[in-house]
């Protein structure tokens, strides 16, 4: 359920009369409020690094995610830092309308599996997918449909609209893509769920090999299939969800900056500090100074 401080934001902010699509290309901050909408939106990382904020879940965010969300999914995105001096998280949006759908459908020519993904993955009240841009062909798209948006030319509409298509049915594929391997084997233990086990407890030790055996996979196997469905690596994602959890004891804490490292997983300190100043662009001190 949202919180009562989550905003409505409503089609009508974004589409002038007539349009059927609104694009655009936004550096995220600290000011935007959680808010939930009433239309569709295709939000996909174009740069930078930071955090995905959907309801209850906290997700690392990186270049060449994309999220589908449907109206009413509470969220906001955030950088990995405050600091001006850090690269800057970057997010294309595409918003609109449900009711679109229904005359995209007949464009795509009534594909069942594909009409059925727009129809339960695009409006489903409660759900949000995300899937990772492997060929980078979702930010070629985005590119397009954004200097067709900022520059109309006779057409427009329809070529946005051509634009659109291609986007839904590209994602399509891709999340088509991502699950096949996870489908094709039999493992003993759901790869989602171990996913979630890192995201829940990231100052665990734990090996690649060790993950592996639980799903019944090999290491190589299990490697690959991480990196197409996080778009990193183990250890990246890893250090990643680490100084994740260190920012949170940052901000909520007075502990010492060396039993933070300890809480986040880290048995050398010398470590944490250069993963963090690494992936958060600057040291613990001086972001405790900032955030609190």
């Amino acid at each position: 359920m949202p919180s009562k401080h989550t905003q409505l934001y409503k089609v009508e902010q974004y589409l002038q009369k007539n349009d059927l699509v609104y694009v655009n290309r936004a550096t995220e901050n600290f000011q935007l409020p959680l808010h939930n909408h009433d239309f569709i939106e295709l939000a996909y990382v174009a740069e930078g690094k930071g955090f995905h904020h959907i309801g209850e879940e906290v997700v690392p965010v990186y270049k060449g995610l994309l999220f589908v969300l449907p109206p009413g999914v509470s969220h906001v995105f955030r950088p990995s830092t405050p600091s001006r001096t850090s690269p800057p998280l970057i997010v294309y949006n595409c918003v609109f309308l449900p009711s679109l759908l229904v005359s995209l459908n007949e464009w795509i020519g009534g594909e069942p599996p594909i009409v059925d993904f727009l129809e339960k993955q695009l409006t489903h009240p409660s759900a949000f997918q995300s899937v990772f841009d492997s060929n980078y062909l979702i930010d070629s798209l985005f590119r397009s449909m954004l200097r067709e948006y900022e520059q109309p030319q006779n057409g427009s509409p329809a070529y946005l609209q051509a634009l659109l298509v291609q986007l839904l049915v590209s994602i399509y594929r891709l999340m088509q893509d991502t699950n096949k391997p996870l489908l094709e084997e039999k493992a003993s233990t759901s790869f989602a769920q171990i996913i979630s086990d890192l995201e829940q407890h990231p100052h665990e030790s734990v090996t690649v090999g060790q993950l592996a055996a639980r799903c019944g996979w090999s290491e190589r196997h299990f490697s690959r299939v991480f990196k197409q469905h996080t778009g990193q690596s183990f250890l990246q994602y890893l250090q990643h969800l680490r100084i994740k959890k260190s920012c949170e004891l940052l901000r909520s804490s007075q502990l010492k900056i060396s039993a933070i490292a300890e809480e986040a997983g880290y048995k050398n300190i010398d470590a944490f500090l250069t993963h963090f100043k690494r992936i958060a662009g600057m040291t613990p001190r001086e972001y405790r100074r900032m955030v609190q």
